[in-house]
């Protein structure tokens, strides 16, 4: 019986129990949802007219290399890189001992050649004159005027190699084409050099290009020779140009992927001197599109998405989207945004569907 008894006293001191520690689990205040802080941009669609920025630098618009046309020893060289000069003017010279040799005796040979035919002329005459009058056998005949001819065609050799010999020995002094600068010293004095070998490297003064390296979304846009674009110097954007692209590499950089570019500039001034940094800036026509920053992508199955931000629950929402082109700095939706609508551009790496979050610098957000 007291056992019972017991047992009758404990059951409701622990059913109290379990219902205050029930009641004081249901007092407990739930923890808040996490607010995630974002960065964010209400989107609008743009005007087709879009730009790009691309940085090159200044070039020759024709750049030569100059080498000697014989072979030989180098031993003397008149300019040096940064150096101006002009149509004819000596560049550098070659050991020309052999060349003045051979050119000697080139021109003994053609005054022998022509003394013999002075002597042979004469003989010609007379036997001429003889025939009719059988004072010469017909055979005599045949060999004076085969010694003749004979005698002109030597003539006409060596002459012919005194010519050569001249060409050569004013082969090995190196004279400039044209007006232009020295860029690049390509051999020094005391080497020997092969023909056709660059010495010197010259930037003409036929004006100067602007190159740049294309990316290929501006390529895939339908970028062209023709195309007209304003050409800064980077150190200051006030001093500019207007230029025209005239080529385009039809092939890709093994390692940068860009197609190389040349424009040609167009008046350029002293400032943009040759290898100087300069900004070109292209304007292309493309259809209105709603454009974002590349650090608001995301993806969802394989496939482009953004984070859209609900303004009355201030909630996030992953939405796909469509891309119609990417840029070197932002990225056109072709579908899947409204006008309007406010888009995550920063933090989307940290953020799960119907999360809370708070906007940053929202008065800085463009519109």
């Amino acid at each position: 019986m007291t056992r019972h008894s017991s047992l009758r006293h404990t059951r409701p001191l622990i059913a109290c129990a379990s219902l205050l520690a029930l009641l004081s689990g249901c007092h407990k205040k739930p923890a808040p949802p996490e607010v995630r802080p974002v960065r964010s941009v209400v989107v609008q669609p743009q005007d087709g007219a879009q730009g790009e920025w691309l940085s090159g630098q200044v070039a020759a618009h024709k750049s030569v290399a100059l080498s000697f046309r014989v072979p030989g020893k180098i031993v003397a060289r008149m300019v040096d890189t940064g150096s101006a000069v002009h149509a004819g003017q000596v560049l550098a010279q070659l050991d020309n001992t052999v060349a003045e040799q051979t050119l000697r005796a080139a021109t003994a040979d053609a005054q022998a050649a022509s003394a013999a035919l002075a002597q042979a002329t004469p003989l010609r005459k007379r036997a001429t004159a003889l025939l009719p009058v059988k004072a010469i056998s017909r055979n005599d005949y045949d060999e004076v005027i085969r010694r003749y001819k004979t005698a002109q065609d030597v003539v006409q050799a060596t002459q012919a190699r005194a010519r050569i010999a001249r060409e050569e020995l004013d082969h090995t002094t190196l004279r400039a084409d044209t007006d232009g600068l020295i860029t690049e010293r390509l051999a020094e004095v005391g080497e020997v050099v092969a023909a056709g070998q660059p010495v010197l490297r010259m930037a003409g003064n036929t004006g100067r290009d602007a190159v740049f390296d294309m990316p290929a979304e501006l390529v895939r846009a339908g970028l062209a020779t023709g195309t007209a674009l304003s050409v800064c110097l980077d150190a200051d954007r006030r001093i500019c140009t207007g230029a025209q692209l005239y080529e385009l590499a039809p092939d890709a950089d093994l390692l940068t992927r860009t197609y190389r570019a040349k424009a040609l500039l167009q008046a350029p001034p002293p400032t943009m001197a040759l290898g100087a940094v300069v900004v070109g800036h292209i304007m292309h026509t493309t259809t209105p599109a709603i454009h974002l920053p590349p650090t608001a992508l995301t993806t969802q199955a394989g496939h482009p998405a953004v984070w859209v931000v609900d303004p009355a629950s201030t909630t996030v929402s992953l939405r796909p989207v469509s891309i119609a082109s990417y840029g070197t700095q932002d990225v056109a939706i072709a579908a899947g945004l409204k006008p309007g609508e406010r888009v995550v551009t920063a933090g989307v790496q940290a953020l799960y569907p119907n999360q809370k979050v708070a906007l940053l610098d929202d008065a800085d957000v463009r519109p």
